[in-house]
């Protein structure tokens, strides 16, 4: 008889900020022989594109006091922080404190940090294997499924989790579509070559107003950009700025779950008067956002479909920029360009793009109006944030996926349907036994789920999830093997994939 092997392998695709969390808990966390295979691309784990940034103007968006990567371990990344020997820069206080900003890039290094310690105390029988490569297949089994990996090889796995983060934007709709094949023209705001070749006197359209253009218009002021800086968005509106509350856990929610009003309507009133009796104590808006922040999935989840698409369609601009806020640094930098006229901000609709062979000419519907302005630019880069109606998406692995029936789509567009514990569901509404996911891929289901605390905690859940009902024994090798070639998979249908990621 063959011999059985005991050992559980679960395979995660994607090592950023979500990936390497789910990879750390289940290092720390199991105690059965584990085989844990993180399929990441790019050389650093726990890095994604928000993390991978070089630049020390790109700082968290979180106080460090309130973002440890560890949900029962709060103070967890403040401690770690100050043990550091490292530079926050000139750009913030030398000295961190529980409310100070610091720069994305040390919390890239934090992230990794967590999964070396947990891999480095992790019990003899279970095991980190570091992949960098990229999964191009899969090919679902009677017990979970093939991987196959770009360089060849395969990975039987048990468990998959898809810790995809998000994809690029989409391009603007527009009649004559053209110019997005100009060299002109950059669709990923975090591509390598976005700036490239670009003078300092050259004048810029960002497409987009949030945190992805916060990110692009800084990159442009520590590179002493001196050209004008144009964004256009529907609404115009520019993300607002933290200020010091109470931490969120020890503020109450105003409005109890099985009270909870039915309509944003209703909601949106009680969110007002909330705000206008914290004023009348003194207290700041920032309050009773912050309040809201633990019961906000509950209260997504308790609204009709309806009420969720009405959401999306008029209050959504709005409670982007009060709940996506902005480190006061940041906010400084930001408001400095506004005033000097360098960052002119536009609420319209992109129209037309009219290219010559010294830039381009982009026409502007003006919000709620019938006129049109024409923007002279060198370069239009995309900031519109990551693409999350995955229907619309071009990605060989997404639609196979969809083909095959092992996931669907979010019906609001955003992500896929997903159980409660964070398994995928399949066409038939079914739960997966073998595929998971976290993060941005659940934004449909929990509306609250594209930041730290939220994946930090998922991440947690998931871990127990996939510890507490192990698959049953089977007869598999969970060493990779060689593929000589796809083609004698026939009559199977193969995954294609190669992600971009972004944690938040």
């Amino acid at each position: 008889m063959p011999k059985r092997n005991c050992s559980t392998t679960i395979a995660i695709i994607g090592g950023g900020f979500s990936g390497s969390m789910v990879a750390a808990q289940l290092l720390r966390a199991a105690t059965i022989p584990l085989n844990i295979k993180l399929i990441e691309r790019n050389s650093l784990l726990g890095r994604g594109v928000a993390y991978g940034t070089s630049s020390p103007y790109h700082l968290l968006n979180v106080p460090a006091g309130q973002i440890s990567a560890l949900p029962n371990d709060p103070d967890h990344f403040l401690r770690w922080v100050k043990r550091q020997n490292v530079t926050v820069g000139t750009f913030v206080t030398s000295e961190v404190t529980a409310n100070s900003f610091v720069p994305r890039k040390i919390y890239g290094a934090y992230v990794q940090s967590i999964l070396d310690d947990a891999e480095t105390t992790a019990p003899s029988y279970v095991h980190l294997e570091r992949i960098t490569d990229e999964a191009i297949a899969i090919e679902p089994a009677n017990i979970g499924a093939t991987l196959y990996l770009s360089n060849g090889q395969t990975i039987q796995a048990d468990q998959i989790v898809l810790a995809l983060g998000n994809f690029p934007p989409a391009n603007p709709p527009i009649q004559d579509r053209s110019f997005y094949n100009s060299s002109r023209y950059k669709g990923n705001a975090y591509s390598a070559d976005v700036l490239t070749d670009l003078d300092a006197d050259d004048s810029v359209l960002l497409i987009g107003s949030g945190l992805t253009m916060v990110d692009l218009t800084l990159t442009l002021f520590q590179q002493g950009h001196r050209g004008k800086i144009y964004t256009v968005s529907r609404h115009g509106l520019l993300p607002l700025a933290h200020k010091t509350t109470p931490c969120i856990s020890l503020i109450s929610p105003f409005i109890a779950i099985d009270q909870a009003p039915k309509t944003v309507r209703v909601l949106m009133h009680l969110v007002r008067q909330q705000v206008q009796s914290a004023a009348a104590c003194g207290q700041d808006w920032r309050v009773v956002l912050n309040s809201l922040r633990p019961i906000t999935q509950s209260l997504w989840q308790t609204l009709p479909l309806s009420e969720k698409r009405r959401f999306l369609r008029h209050v959504r601009a709005y409670w982007d920029i009060h709940r996506h806020r902005i480190a006061p640094e940041v906010a400084e930098v930001i408001n400095k360009l506004v005033s000097s006229g360098q960052l002119d901000v536009h609420a319209g609709r992109i129209q037309a793009y009219r290219e010559d062979s010294c830039g381009v000419d982009v026409t502007v519907r003006k919000r709620h109006t019938t006129d049109d302005i024409v923007l002279r630019v060198n370069r239009v880069i995309n900031c519109t944030g990551p693409a999350s109606n995955y229907e619309k998406l071009t990605h060989p692995f997404v639609k196979s996926l969809l083909s095959q029936g092992l996931v669907c789509c979010d019906v609001l567009g955003m992500g896929l349907k997903t159980a409660a514990s964070g398994a995928l569901l399949d066409a038939t509404g079914i739960a997966s036994k073998f595929l998971y996911t976290l993060g941005p891929t659940r934004q449909g289901d929990l509306w609250e789920t594209i930041a730290v605390p939220e994946i930090r905690e998922q991440a947690m859940l998931l871990t127990q999830e996939l510890l507490s009902s192990p698959p049953l024994e089977t007869v598999r090798s969970s060493e990779q093997v060689s593929v000589k070639g796809m083609a004698s998979l026939s009559g199977h249908q193969l995954v294609g994939i190669g992600f971009v990621r972004k944690s938040s």
